[in-house]
């Protein structure tokens, strides 16, 4: 990556490339900035009066500013840094400076070249013939069906993938003319999504769900499960965050209905975890993956799956709504059985709302 890229990271192991190249000013247009304007120069002969009295300030400065981007792109090795100090005669390098510092004083490496291993002369080469090019292009509309391929499926995209729970209406909301629902068949696994955001902005769209959904679920995954310690504060930085400042009172009130939740107190006093990535690889070789709300250990050794949900929808359609996220949280009692080995109880999916939190399981499929 560019050293800018990759400023505020760290590694352990950095290599450091192009310290050899010769920096070159660039051709054409120049312009140099002070205190009272700018000086410019459109040529060699054609410049403004005080151009050319500024260009060694301005040389400097270049100087100056190349060693503070060195000193970023090595600071970002955390064990091993790697430099080459090679360079071809007295031009100006950053190995070359790096070399004037002392570097070569450091933990250097002089590589010496090694007379037994000969270079073979050029006339003993011998030149590998071209493959056939009915194989070579067999071979390469083979490589990109397989980019066109996704590597990895989202759990969340699985959503309303189930037969049932794709012909089943949106409660309150009637079908839109030109969109009918399809069936199960016509969507690829882990691409399917809901018609519930369609005429969203962008940026709310995703796996999140709206800004308030997104808010109580990012101050459920800092405050003390038991106690709610914390929550004013987390509040108020999420709603910030997500825009939705004018519902702090809704997400104050969503978030304590889901801390008050049986199943949620139930987790608190036992091992649990918040906000856990999980993946694991798929028979066709893609990389079914997700984020868990809540998971914590039960008793009797089993995990239990908490997926928070935050839709507005009637008591009488919750049974559907549970059908359309199945699929979502099947998958990742698969993952988690998959990966810890450990028997895991049926996934529940926690409805929070305004009336109250419902706790539905889900059968495992």
């Amino acid at each position: 990556m560019t050293i800018h890229a990759a400023k505020g990271l760290e590694f352990p192991m950095v290599v450091m490339s192009g310290l050899g190249a010769q920096h070159r000013n660039s051709p054409g247009v120049r312009i140099l900035w002070n205190d009272n304007g700018y000086e410019a120069a459109i040529n060699k002969k054609l410049t403004t009066g005080e151009f050319d009295a500024r260009v060694p300030i301005d040389e400097q400065m270049g100087h100056l500013e190349r060693d503070r981007l060195m000193y970023v792109a090595a600071t970002r090795a955390r064990d091993h840094l790697v430099v080459s100090l090679h360079r071809s005669g007295p031009v100006d390098t950053n190995a070359g400076r790096l070399a004037g510092c002392g570097a070569s004083g450091f933990g250097a490496v002089t590589l010496v070249a090694d007379p037994s291993h000969a270079v073979p002369a050029a006339s003993s080469r011998t030149a590998t013939a071209p493959p056939d090019f009915a194989e070579w292009s067999t071979r390469l509309r083979e490589a990109l069906a397989r980019t066109a391929v996704a590597s990895s499926v989202s759990a969340s995209g699985l959503e309303g993938t189930e037969p049932d729970a794709l012909r089943a209406p949106t409660v309150g909301v009637p079908p839109t003319a030109g969109h009918e629902t399809p069936d199960a068949e016509d969507l690829p696994a882990g691409t399917a999504k809901g018609s519930r955001d369609l005429g969203a902005s962008p940026w709310t769209k995703g796996r999140y769900g709206s800004a308030v959904g997104r808010a109580v679920h990012g101050v459920l995954q800092l405050v003390d499960l038991q106690s709610g310690a914390g929550l004013e504060n987390a509040v108020t930085a999420q709603v910030l965050a997500e825009g939705v400042v004018d519902f702090e009172v809704l997400v104050t009130q969503l978030v304590r209905v889901a801390l008050a939740s049986d199943i949620v107190q139930r987790a608190a006093v036992r091992p649990h975890w918040r906000e856990s990535f999980v993946g694991m690889e798929q028979p066709d070789g893609t990389i079914l993956e997700g984020v868990i709300d809540l998971m914590y250990r039960e008793d009797d050794g089993s995990i239990v799956i908490v997926d928070y949900k935050t839709d507005q929808i009637p008591e009488a359609a919750l049974s559907a709504r549970a059908n359309f996220y199945a699929p979502q949280v099947a998958a990742y009692r698969c993952i988690v059985q998959t990966a810890t080995g450990a028997e895991v109880a049926r996934p529940h999916l926690l409805f929070v709302g305004e009336r109250g939190a419902f706790d539905v399981p889900v059968e495992p499929s």
